[in-house]
């Protein structure tokens, strides 16, 4: 909106009960707001690609591995606004409570539970469909950020991908879909843990950054089904 101002944000925040920390901001996403971390990430820039790559239905129980501020899970909601229940499951103590403050901005469309998405805290064959954006390296890949939440969000500090899929297939029901957002180098490990984790890849679609190039994959996956579309955007 046109002229507004931090101050308007933390009004609008403080009407609804909701705090905006210092070194937070809250800013446009989709048709909603949603805070974030001032400096840090911006919230997924994936999140409604994902969400419109999603073949979800009304109805359907969604779980989001490693939700962190909560960003997929309001993308889907605005795209998909007749889900059945959703539940964000965050480790990091303080993206759990972001993302709880966003759910209230949203309107309270998703709850929010702290948990270690290794231990797979959540009954199996629960969910209708399962979404995440995981870290996308090993502990002590690349570059590693100083910032531990950040360090967190790109490398396996609190699982790595074959975690995470693990977890996707347990929480699965049966003809349920998973969908992840992954870098699209680093695809051979997604597709490795979505085999050993008993998922059958149905569909990707390469998403280009701003020079062209594939810089992240969306994978569908599910327990049965045949053949694989695989497209650009």
């Amino acid at each position: 909106m046109a002229g507004r101002s931090e101050r308007d944000d933390r009004a609008e925040a403080a009407a609804l009960g909701v705090t905006i920390g210092r070194e937070e901001r809250m800013g446009a996403f989709g048709t909603g707001r949603l805070i974030s971390v001032r400096g840090g990430f911006e919230p997924c820039p994936w999140a409604f690609d994902l969400a419109r790559f999603t073949p979800a239905r009304p109805g359907d129980r969604v779980l989001d591995l490693g939700t962190g501020g909560g960003a997929l899970l309001i993308a889907l909601s605005q795209v998909y606004p007749e889900l059945g229940p959703r539940l964000g499951v965050e480790f990091d103590r303080e993206a759990c409570d972001q993302a709880r403050r966003n759910a209230i901005l949203a309107g309270r469309t998703y709850a929010v539970a702290r948990a270690d998405v290794r231990a797979r805290p959540f009954a199996p064959r629960a969910f209708d469909l399962v979404i995440s954006n995981p870290p996308f390296y090993a502990r002590g890949w690349g570059r590693e950020s100083a910032d531990a939440r950040v360090h967190a969000s790109t490398h396996a500090v609190y699982g790595g991908v074959d975690h995470f899929a693990q977890a996707a297939a347990h929480a699965l029901a049966p003809h349920g879909r998973v969908v992840f957002v992954f870098d699209a180098g680093q695809l051979p490990a997604l597709l490795l843990a979505f085999s050993g984790a008993g998922l059958t890849v149905r569909a990707m679609r390469f998403l280009r950054d701003d020079r062209g190039n594939p810089a992240r994959v969306l994978v569908l996956a599910g327990r049965d089904g045949g053949g694989l579309a695989v497209d650009f955007r």
